[in-house]
């Protein structure tokens, strides 16, 4: 992923090349960096891209790193860096921006972890699914959703990571788009990077933050937008069985944005071509985020002509 040429890095900024987290840190010893993914979206009538749901992101980086026992490293700064960092490197394309706190300090395990901010930012436009109008065939992975009693699901930190993208690896390898991962009661939790919403006659459902997900925020849009649209919405207990016979599906979250599904384990979505209340979303998606500068134009909401990562 190309990263643009000024980083804010350790209080000041610097070169990409300069943001360099020491060998010997607890980062790097033990997999320990609280981060944020969020989405900068160019307004129609020109300028510089802006965060879209910023103090989303910022409220759950601070839950990230009260459960982490992490020292807050300057999250009030956020919203000036992220500014700056559009500003400095003139950013008028739909983008995404890395913010993290990461321990540089050396030490072993029960060290305090004293974090240091990061923040930087990748054009990202469309990924292939919208931009390509492609359905994603996913596998159900017998791999696990770690729970609270391994790591608090709603931290949102580098080592949790791991488990999840050998079974998307798994997947791949097996012909699959990606997966889905299962809690430890074996119900659907989450896909390693996104959040899972079946739809059953007209009514959404996503597994509740209670079955091991993380709080996406793109989630957290969907169950606030989807009843203003006239679109029922539960957080329940899921099954492989309801994925396997559900009428549509997709996954969300913030790099991802949406991506509609075609199948799970082979078996085919009911409405895997139309797809109506996915398009309905995808649309009113594009509309919040480009609304403080009007509404996207249909070409951009229907992802034909959004740029590729």
């Amino acid at each position: 992923m190309t990263v643009y040429p000024h980083v804010f890095f350790q209080d000041r900024w610097v070169s990409s090349a300069e943001a360099v987290v020491p060998i010997g840190s607890l980062a790097m010893r033990y997999g320990l960096s609280v981060f944020e993914g969020i989405r900068l979206y160019a307004p129609l009538d020109g300028g510089r891209a802006r965060a879209f749901l910023l103090a989303e992101h910022l409220d759950r980086m601070g839950r990230s790193l009260q459960a982490m026992r992490f020292p807050d490293p300057g999250l009030s700064a956020l919203p000036d860096i992220i500014t700056e960092l559009a500003e400095r490197n003139d950013i008028r394309q739909d983008a995404y921006v890395r913010v993290a706190a990461t321990p540089l300090n050396a030490g072993q395990l029960g060290e305090p972890a004293l974090p240091r901010l990061s923040v930087t930012a990748s054009p990202m436009g469309r990924k292939r699914w919208l931009n390509e109008g492609r359905s994603m065939a996913l596998q159900i992975s017998d791999r696990e959703r770690g729970s609270s009693a391994v790591h608090p699901p709603h931290a949102k930190n580098i080592a949790n990571y791991a488990g999840p993208r050998l079974a998307w690896l798994a997947a791949k390898e097996a012909g699959f788009d990606g997966c889905v991962l299962v809690n430890r009661h074996g119900r659907l939790a989450e896909a390693p990077t996104a959040a899972l919403f079946l739809v059953r006659d007209g009514v959404l459902y996503t597994p509740a933050l209670s079955e091991d997900v993380l709080p996406s925020i793109t989630r957290a849009w969907v169950l606030r937008t989807a009843p203003t649209l006239g679109i029922p919405v539960e957080e329940t207990e899921l099954t492989r069985q309801q994925a396997w016979s559900a009428d549509e599906a997709f996954l969300c979250g913030t790099g991802l944005e949406f991506a509609p599904v075609a199948s799970f384990d082979g078996h085919l979505c009911r409405l895997h071509e139309k797809q109506p209340i996915t398009r309905r979303l995808v649309i009113e998606y594009f509309q919040d985020v480009r609304r403080p500068a009007g509404p996207a134009p249909a070409q951009e909401v229907a992802g034909v002509s959004g740029r590729r990562d």
